[in-house]
């Protein structure tokens, strides 16, 4: 696919000030060889006064917007837009109270909701897996209570994270919330995201000790032969005390469980893109997946307050 993007906030601004240029960026993502008809697969069509597509063929009405995650809103895309440019170019993300002092919407909870169908697009389903060279391990958001500490901890998060090495820089990473940190969940995590005949490093937790057998050479290394202990996992430490300083920063620690994949998911679509030439492109790549994503109900984002929009 061709790359299209603005290569910076001013172009943005000149560009998707109005809705025509939107929504004809949208058109070009969704149907980059030209309109087909999701019923009948014509090709032709002719546009309504209301922006609508019409197939010529079956006559079926169809939005831009349809089927993506902009579907039923009553927001301007010049809107959503400027949204999706401030979420996928801020280094350390941006939180709904700065989002909606920014846009102005006047409304946290339409924000709110806003964040969580974006942070939905950074996922790609086409993504390749790791490779060569690779570091892996658990670590633990919440907050200090007293009780059990360490992998037994039951009011933490558990997440698994595996990150590429390559000399002496760090490539791609993966993370993922997990129920426990038993073999049945790391294990699998592995598999997942991690090419079989990969290397992977990890220290002396049993729950790995499969690797071998799941096709993965591994290489332990033991705290207890250490001096010093950072030394053990260096990438995978680095990681993680930049994933807790942007929770803590950017969203003061506040997340609750149904949504913590999403906030790491979010994380991780930024990493991997850290040494792209262009924020532009990062834009690019979001608006992609919100054009080819379903859309999502509240109930799929697990919105517990009643009272909170349905249409946004």
């Amino acid at each position: 696919m061709k790359e299209d993007f603005p290569k910076n906030e001013l172009e943005f601004d000149s560009r998707f000030s109005r809705e025509p240029a939107c929504q004809e960026y949208l058109f070009q993502l969704r149907w980059p060889e030209g309109f087909v008809c999701p019923d009948c697969g014509h090709t032709e069509y002719w546009k309504s006064a209301r922006g609508l597509y019409l197939c010529r063929q079956c006559e079926r009405q169809q939005s831009v917007t349809a089927g993506t995650i902009f579907h039923g809103s009553k927001k301007p895309l010049t809107v959503w837009f400027k949204a999706l440019w401030c979420f996928s170019t801020r280094k350390s993300g941006v939180n709904a109270v700065a989002l909606n002092e920014l846009l102005g919407l006047g409304s946290y909870q339409t924000v709110w909701c806003w964040l969580q169908k974006l942070r939905t697009c950074t996922i790609f389903p086409d993504r390749e897996a790791l490779s060569g060279q690779i570091e892996a391990d658990e670590f633990y958001f919440g907050g200090e209570r007293s009780g059990k500490r360490g992998r037994g901890a039951d009011h933490k998060f558990k997440v698994a994270i595996a990150v590429e090495r390559q000399g002496r820089k760090l490539g791609r990473l993966r993370m993922q919330v997990i129920e426990d940190c038993r073999a049945g969940q790391l294990i699998p995590f592995v598999k997942s995201n991690i090419v079989s005949g990969s290397q992977v490093s990890t220290d002396g937790w049993k729950s790995y000790n499969g690797l071998e057998e799941a096709g993965y050479g591994h290489r332990k290394i033991l705290s207890a032969k250490v001096d010093d202990k950072e030394s053990i996992l260096p990438g995978v430490h680095l990681v993680v005390s930049l994933v807790k300083r942007v929770i803590l920063g950017t969203f003061q620690g506040r997340f609750d469980e149904p949504y913590i994949q999403r906030y790491l998911d979010e994380y991780v679509f930024r990493f991997n893109r850290r040494t792209s030439k262009s924020v532009g492109k990062k834009f690019w790549r979001i608006v992609q997946r919100a054009a080819s994503s379903p859309p999502l109900t509240n109930w799929e984002l697990r919105l517990a307050p009643a009272g909170w929009p349905t249409s946004t």
